[in-house]
């Protein structure tokens, strides 16, 4: 069990954002470390900030929707469980739709 984790998300909305910057959230005390990614991002989404933007389509590793750079390793966030402290940042050399959403 987790008795805190910390998930720091890369934010930025070309259309509004001059530059990208990273929104932190910590979540209270749980069995976080049974939790894969993707579900932390909803559980962010629907309780911190419904303005983040991420996909999730199979969420079983097929589709390929969700591969995301956590904790500086490319790795699909529908199979990752979350660590004590997480930072998850868009797929690199991509173009930037919103947050770690990319083209």
């Amino acid at each position: 069990m987790i008795e805190k984790a910390t998930v720091k998300v890369w934010r930025f909305d070309p259309t509004v954002d001059q530059k990208p910057r990273y929104d932190t959230y910590h979540l209270p005390p749980g069995n976080w470390d049974r939790v894969k990614v993707i579900d932390v991002l909803r559980y962010i989404y629907e309780n911190y900030d419904s303005g983040l933007s991420f996909r999730e389509s199979c969420r079983q590793g097929f589709c390929k929707a969700c591969a995301l750079k956590i904790n500086n390793k490319m790795k699909l966030a529908c199979e990752v469980f979350l660590e004590k402290e997480t930072v998850i940042e868009p797929a690199p050399n991509h173009t930037i739709i919103k947050d770690i959403v990319t083209e």
